[in-house]
């Protein structure tokens, strides 16, 4: 059975696998606009006719955070309906429908999916559930209709939904907000137990960063992440710090010269801020090195 939990009266989520991205229907005067697709076009169908017969309004558009499989795979019930993204993302999705999107781009794709089977596996991912995605048998991808450079905002009724191009996660990711109803959703620019740098490196950590410090700018009680269950702005304002003392501690480690091996024996960089949903104990280590290895090639 599929899981939606409420985050306000007007907003509710849904994620019908690990794998796939958070996915968002907000509720507005004019109808129901929708945050991301997921992987699961047969899950994501079943969201959406829900959120269609609990609020009695039709869907009128589907908006993307960012160009990753895991977060757009999932629209073939959003066919029929605008789509809006960020300038880059609608770009990218239109150059990967050439490319990745045919026939033989799905089946690399599926191939390369699998490989990752170790990485599932320390996020307590079933082995049986990563074979069954990997079919990706109903995948119908539509590049965006409508892309915005740096921000849009839509007036429905009494609510206004701003997104903004953020840029971090990759350079195509957009968040979403919504005043009235104080909440955030960050797209990838915010994992729940996993900060987005230590799940997959941000394609520019300074535009990350910036995101995470205009947030505090903003009232917001819950924010949706990318991954994971929504959480109080409180978290996320303690992750930022966290990871600007891990910036600042990494960047001080470079101008020494520090071993790899030796990077974890600053105070700073010891222990994760949160409680991590990784299996492998090995996690922060393998991360914090990475991320590390990224700061020395700049």
């Amino acid at each position: 059975m599929l899981e939606i939990l409420d985050v306000t009266k007007n907003i509710a989520v849904t994620n019908p696998s690990n794998l796939c991205g958070n996915i968002t229907c907000i509720n507005t005067d004019e109808g129901l606009i929708f945050i991301d697709a997921g992987l699961l076009a047969r899950e994501v169908e079943k969201f959406k006719l829900e959120m269609e017969k609990k609020f009695e309004k039709e869907t009128i558009y589907l908006i993307l955070t960012h160009n990753h499989n895991d977060h757009i795979f999932g629209m073939k019930p959003f066919q029929e309906v605008p789509i809006i993204s960020t300038d880059k993302c609608k770009k990218i999705i239109e150059d990967r429908l050439e490319t990745d999107f045919t026939t033989e781009g799905l089946k690399e794709i599926s191939k390369q999916f699998l490989q990752n089977m170790d990485f599932f596996r320390y996020m307590g991912i079933q082995e049986q559930e990563v074979n069954e995605i990997a079919k990706f048998s109903d995948v119908e991808i539509r590049a965006p209709t409508t892309g915005f450079a740096k921000e849009l905002i839509l007036s429905k009724g009494k609510k206004m939904i701003i997104a903004t191009n953020s840029g971090g996660h990759s350079l195509d990711s957009a968040t979403i907000y919504i005043p009235s109803e104080e909440v955030l959703i960050t797209g990838d620019e915010f994992y729940h137990s996993l900060v987005p740098l230590l799940g997959g490196l941000p394609e520019s950590h300074e535009n990350w960063l910036n995101a995470l410090k205009n947030w505090e700018n903003l009232t917001i009680k819950k924010v949706i992440p990318g991954h994971g269950i929504p959480v109080d702005f409180d978290y996320v304002s303690k992750a930022r710090l966290f990871v600007e003392k891990m910036f600042e501690a990494l960047y001080e480690l470079k101008e020494k010269n520090t071993k790899d091996d030796d990077i974890l024996k600053d105070e700073r960089l010891m222990n994760f801020y949160g409680k991590s949903n990784w299996k492998d104990d090995e996690w922060w280590k393998m991360n914090i090195k990475a991320l590390y290895q990224k700061i020395k090639d700049e």
